[in-house]
């Protein structure tokens, strides 16, 4: 029969004639108390008054007389008793003091709590880094200063820990220290009291002399949760502590150690499987549960090595899960709301005289929550504003202007804080009022909750910015922000004795469960490895007998295989392609399992099988619709750019230009490469624009050189680019500007060599009519030409490139080239329209050259179309074209030829 080690506990003070009311319970854990007080009630026959229950940390507090401070307010304390010790011209600001100050309370928790003397060991510390530092050739002022905060740190302790005691209270460690202090005092007040220590592992020192000295005092027990297996084996983790107890303490010399149990060999189904990502965990932990039946369900826990995936876990559970209890809370920060307040504090941080970041306006307005505080309208009438209008930076004004009404929430959201932390906390405040209205209305209970927690963590930063003027800035407003949050939940208890019990690895100290689901089981997760957030270096501790990263990996080690003594079906889950240094290597824990040998592990993949199949290339048929559609959108114009699309994927050119689908507007914060080549189409235009119709000379060019520049200026004004000072776009800036020089210095040096250069049209935009008997009815080709001029009394059609071309492609054997796959003559393609849109317009007798001015190549000079190694183009050129056009526009049209993915575009 399953028995739960709670159960055999409450069996075997029956057996003694324990007398219930009187006992006092010390658990490791508040979630242990809730079921061992089920557990008395339901055993017991006659009614008696409730035992004390208490979870270890209550139990040093109603010992020590003190109360606690929460870590955050103890940082402020902790900078008090600083700036008491601390010369005035040598004190830090509050936001420096908070890059290690909880470090330092993290050693100071551990000392008190292992009763050792801070002195000795800050002065350790202190020599350490003296010994560090005293080969340096020249100590620097910044090294003389470093010393003197290592040997400063005893006065630190010293300074907190007095004006805690003035306050009667106390971190944690501090109480645990008073509490071993007066332990005895308290024995006195308890005479007639019985106290049971239940499922404790690791003890500190201070917790080892309390119980030691209650149960030498005769009236105190204390139950272990051993298993014989892990105790018969050395150094093995799952027993360190409970073996160095055993050998240790005076208690056990007379006294038996209860209890080495054996139920870890009782047989076990474990399956261990390893999945991809964190996102597979979900989905496969939904498929474990969807096979329990509610009486399993009942006796399953769903262990969390990883909290940070709660939210895509409870979003997975299938369907017949009825009852959920979340036995640690839903850590606040892991709701979806939390990224609101983050990109919040974001958006009032990143602010300059040019308005918000317009990436940061963005996150807030597309965060879900928006659609509460914000009308649809008004949010995508400012979204598409920043995007038609390329706005880097949006002022607090635009904003205003550019909704319909003047709302308040726009004050709430978008209001500069202007550094002032009561403005921050009043908008914030007015923010969460006004949304919770809003969702009650919907009555939406997730949000509520959610809403209810952010409350009250702004208002314990208004408590704490009430009470202390260290919180100066935004910036140290969001670090305590961040702290506050990290430590709040959101209460999503359930019924904590029927359904699925969800839990991290802590809160499962001393539960037992028949089906054990355990997440995250991954090296550097369980256990967690190497972290430690101390200035004590490894060697220290060891020698002072702190904790060390390796006593947390025990720890760890021992709830791991805790929670397998009783379980009779083990769910080991592990990522093994995740993203993260060492995230996707399977734990020791799990090898260590299987060198064991005990039970037999089936290892398995979680992952979905892989349905192989030959993807069809996507076409689109010319259905009626379809072809009126060609038929409106040739009438209207083709144009090269339309034809080039074409050649490279006609599925693009289908979307593209006969369903108009334009790709959504982006913001260019960094100029596009099409964005760069209409600057320098643009500047180049407006250099030649006053020599149209002359003959301009080699001198003429040379004076472009002095206005170019204010010309880039003008254009990237224009496009709503600003910042060309830094970064990528000033190296834009300067690329743009070499490709103009380039190109004026290779045109000035050509006609210094006697060319005789005039310009004829500048962006000439032309559009024909093509009639042929070839095509159902006639087509419009349109088209603007860069530049016609005469060089050397040879008319020539040129097109400006930004992008690398060579003479090659310029260059084909036969007019079918042109349609070759890939649109590999693309370009060649565009400049013989172009010449026939001139033609058509402007007919000429004599011959013509057509070609391309590469800025990137631009030592190509102008490279002119060939076909069959002829460059001249006259008329009965531009009528072989004319039918290689044709032909292409036939296929467009034909019903019977679909619009396929040739699965090249760019």
């Amino acid at each position: 029969m399953f028995t739960t080690f709670i159960e055999d506990v409450v069996s075997d003070l029956q057996k003694q004639g324990a007398d219930f009311s009187t006992l006092i319970f010390v658990l490791p854990s508040q979630r242990a108390g809730t079921l061992l007080q089920k557990t008395i009630a339901s055993s017991l026959s006659q009614t008696i008054f409730s035992p004390e229950i208490y979870s270890i940390e209550e139990f040093i507090q109603n010992i020590s007389g003190l109360q606690s401070v929460s870590s955050t307010e103890l940082l402020f304390i902790f900078y008090e008793a600083y700036l008491k010790c601390t010369p005035q011209k040598d004190q830090e600001t509050f936001q420096n003091f908070l890059s290690w100050a909880p470090s330092v309370l993290d050693d100071i928790n551990e000392i008190d709590r292992h009763i050792l003397k801070h002195s000795e060991i800050f002065n350790h510390l202190h020599a350490i880094q003296e010994l560090d530092h005293w080969s340096k050739t020249a100590t620097t002022d910044l090294i003389k200063k470093y010393l003197v905060f290592w040997k400063k740190l005893p006065l630190y302790y010293e300074s907190l820990t007095e004006k805690l005691l003035s306050q009667n209270a106390g971190h944690q460690g501090l109480l645990y220290r008073k509490a071993s202090e007066e332990i005895e005092f308290y024995i006195t007040t308890k005479p007639n009291n019985h106290h049971v220590f239940l499922g404790f592992n690791a003890l500190n020192t201070s917790e080892e002399r309390i119980i030691q000295a209650l149960l030498a005092h005769g009236n105190s027990s204390i139950y272990w949760d051993a298993e014989e297996y892990f105790m018969n084996i050395p150094n093995h983790n799952a027993s360190t502590f409970l073996n160095k107890h055993k050998s240790n303490w005076k208690h056990f010399v007379k006294n038996d150690f209860k209890w080495i149990t054996s139920h870890f060999n009782a047989k076990k189904k474990i399956n261990c499987t390893a999945v991809p990502e964190n996102i597979d965990q979900a989905k496969y932990v939904s498929h474990i549960l969807a096979s329990l039946d509610e009486q399993a369900l009942n006796k399953t826990a769903l262990i969390l090595g990883d909290e940070g995936i709660i939210i895509p876990l409870i979003n997975s559970l299938p369907p017949n899960v009825k009852n959920v209890n979340i036995t640690m809370g839903l850590p606040l920060k892991q709701t979806p709301l939390a990224s609101f307040f983050e990109n919040l504090f974001k958006l009032q941080l990143t602010v300059t005289t040019n308005g918000y970041y317009y990436k940061n306006v963005l996150s807030v307005l597309k965060h879900p929550l928006a659609s509460l505080v914000f009308k649809p309208e008004e949010n995508a009438y400012i979204t598409n504003h920043i995007t038609d209008t390329n706005s880097i930076h949006v002022s607090f004004e635009t904003l205003k202007n550019h909704f319909k009404e003047n709302d308040n929430n726009l004050i709430f959201v978008f209001e500069p804080w202007n550094n002032t932390i009561s403005k921050a906390l009043k908008n914030i405040s007015a923010l969460i009022a006004y949304t919770l209205n809003a969702v009650s209305k919907k009555q939406n209970t997730f949000y509520i909750a959610y809403l209810n927690g952010f409350d009250r963590v702004f208002k314990q930063l208004e408590a704490f910015c009430a009470n202390y003027s260290y919180i100066t800035n935004i910036t140290v407003l969001e670090h305590f922000y961040g702290e506050i949050v990290s430590k709040e939940v959101v209460d999503l208890r359930g019924n904590r004795y029927e359904g699925l019990q969800i839990m991290g690895m802590l809160e499962s100290r001393l539960l037992d469960f028949e089906t054990v689901i355990i997440t995250s089981v991954n090296e550097g997760i369980l256990p967690s490895g190497k972290t430690t957030g101390s200035y004590l270096p490894y060697d220290l501790k060891m020698h002072y007998g702190l904790p060390t990263y390796t006593d947390k990996d025990a720890v760890y080690t021992y709830h791991f295989y805790r929670l397998l003594h009783r379980a009779r079906h083990v769910e080991i889950l592990y990522t093994s392609t995740s993203s993260g240094l060492g995230s996707n290597e399977k734990s020791r824990l799990i090898h260590q399992l299987d060198a064991e040998g005990i039970h037999e592990i089936n290892h398995q993949s979680g992952s979905s099988p892989i349905k192989t199949e030959i993807k069809k290339s996507a076409e689109i048929k010319k259905t009626q619709a379809v072809q009126t559609k060609i038929k409106s959108f040739l009438q209207s114009g083709i144009s090269p750019s339309a034809i080039a699309t074409y050649l490279r994927n006609p599925l693009d050119f289908y979307y593209k230009y006969i369903l108009e689908i334009a790709p959504p507007n982006s913001i260019e914060e960094t100029i596009a490469s099409n964005t760069m080549g209409t600057i320098i189409h643009n500047v180049l235009e407006r250099l030649y624009q006053p020599f149209l119709k002359k003959q301009i000379r080699a001198e003429d060019i040379i004076a472009f050189h002095q206005k170019y520049t204010h010309y880039v200026d003008d254009e990237f004004n224009k496009e709503g680019i600003y910042n060309i000072d830094t970064g990528k776009n000033r190296i834009i800036y300067e690329v743009i500007c070499r490709y103009i020089d380039n190109f004026l210095k290779e045109e000035s040096s050509t006609l210094s060599k006697g060319g005789i250069l005039e310009i004829n049209a500048l962006e000439s935009k032309l559009r024909a009519t093509l009639g042929h008997y070839d095509l159902p009815y006639n087509i419009t080709i349109k088209g603007t030409v860069d530049r016609i001029d005469s060089y050397n009394n040879q008319t020539r059609i040129i097109d400006y490139k930004t992008g690398t071309v060579e003479p090659r492609d310029l260059r084909i054997k036969t007019w079918e080239d042109l349609l070759a796959p890939e649109a590999k003559y693309e370009k060649a393609f565009q400049i013989m329209l172009y010449t026939l849109l001139l033609f058509k317009t402007s007919p000429f007798s004599s011959p013509v050259s057509a070609g391309i001015i590469s800025t990137k190549k631009i030592k190509n000079g102008y490279m002119s179309f060939s076909i069959a190694g002829e460059n001249k183009i006259e008329p009965s050129t531009l009528s072989q074209f004319e039918d290689i056009l044709v032909q292409l526009l036939q296929e467009i049209i034909n019903p019977d030829i679909p619009f396929e993915d040739s699965g090249f575009s760019y």
